[in-house]
């Protein structure tokens, strides 16, 4: 039998006041996808876990009425799937965003900056696999970017050898998935979808 998934990202409830890229007051917001997410974060303040494992309930519960077999948390902590997990990597700059032009020339925005070496902080995605997993009996498929997609939609003032970037994101990556697999997580996908653009 054909087994169902999602994609990953789920639009927020209108009760997790967190940005994306999508639910600013403008609209979709490219230019500047980061900005305000930490400040949202700490605005939640001792509420954040119960208000995301809400977010994420209510995001489970729409997928299993539709009758998806592998539910995803939505991403519903994430401003977006690629910053959200350079946040918990060593050597990304989140408070000097740098302007860069992305997807050919397709738009322009402030981005994180590599600046130092790219190295794993301690594992996270395990907690938000756990979070979700501890809401429904079906098996929870946790979503990450790949390594070409975070060198591309970052700045980078460090390395100067995209191989090499890539071989760093690439390993600290693999210690994200290693520690979910430990944990019991059965689907991991990982989006990479500059390998369309850039094969």
């Amino acid at each position: 039998m054909i087994q169902t998934t999602c994609i990953g990202a789920y639009p927020k409830p209108e009760f997790v006041a967190l940005p994306d890229w999508f639910n600013t007051p403008e609209g979709t917001d490219t230019s500047d996808p980061t900005r305000w997410w930490a400040e949202a974060m700490a605005a939640l303040g001792a509420d954040a876990e119960a208000t995301l494992s809400r977010g994420v309930a209510e995001v489970l519960g729409d997928q299993e009425q539709a009758g998806i077999d592998i539910p995803t948390d939505g991403e519903v902590p994430r401003e977006n799937y690629i910053h959200y997990h350079c946040r918990h990597l060593e050597g990304v700059d989140f408070s000097n965003l740098t302007e860069k032009t992305l997807r050919n020339g397709a738009y322009v925005a402030r981005l994180p900056t590599i600046r130092q070496p790219v190295r794993a902080k301690n594992p996270f995605l395990k907690h938000d696999w756990q979070r979700a997993q501890n809401l429904t009996q079906r098996p929870v498929k946790v979503t990450m970017p790949g390594p070409m997609t975070i060198g591309d939609t970052t700045a980078d003032a460090y390395y100067d050898d995209p191989k090499r970037r890539g071989a760093d994101l690439a390993d600290a990556l693999n210690k994200e998935v290693l520690d979910l697999a430990q944990a019991g997580c059965r689907y991991i996908q990982i989006d990479e979808p500059l390998f369309a653009r850039k094969p």
